[in-house]
């Protein structure tokens, strides 16, 4: 195996899944995130590339997608999700050429700049998003009140 070749293989098992990557990744591009243009522009640049460089990969593997999208139950289909996969792939992976400005950016700028205050209107756009969240994942347990058991006693 190429050096290369287990560098890559050893990075994408430390990966638990590509969610951070994900979140990571759209951090990168939105300047609500605190990113400047020096990272903005070149993830930018590098994710229109990528989708770019995926779009010949999807039309080779047109069918293997068809064979894959007719599997999928008729009422959980989503063709754009089937058939651009490679394309968001190579899409977010062009996105990840801004990593290396956002470390010296990070580095430079963001690391000494003091953490800007929430705002009373912050707070509660973050509890009404919680809110509305259809199944919400709290950062404590709660533990009042105590359960019951299925007797009714405690």
């Amino acid at each position: 195996m190429r050096p290369i070749g287990a560098i890559l293989l050893a990075a994408s098992l430390c990966c638990g899944g590509c969610t951070s990557v994900v979140q990571y990744s759209n951090e990168l591009v939105e300047p609500r995130h605190g990113r400047t243009w020096f990272t903005r522009l070149p993830a930018t640049i590098g994710g229109t590339t990528g989708f770019a460089v995926g779009l010949p990969v999807d039309v080779v593997a047109l069918p293997v997608a068809w064979v894959w999208y007719t599997m999928q139950p008729r009422e959980t289909r989503d063709a754009l999700s089937v058939f651009l996969f490679p394309s968001f792939v190579f899409w977010r992976l062009g996105l990840l050429l801004g990593a290396p400005f956002d470390a010296v950016e990070w580095a430079a700028w963001r690391a000494w700049q003091p953490e800007a205050p929430i705002t009373q209107e912050d707070r509660e756009r973050i509890e009404r998003a919680w809110d509305a969240m259809e199944y919400t994942e709290y950062p404590v347990t709660p533990i009042h009140p105590p359960p019951t058991d299925v007797d009714g006693g405690q």
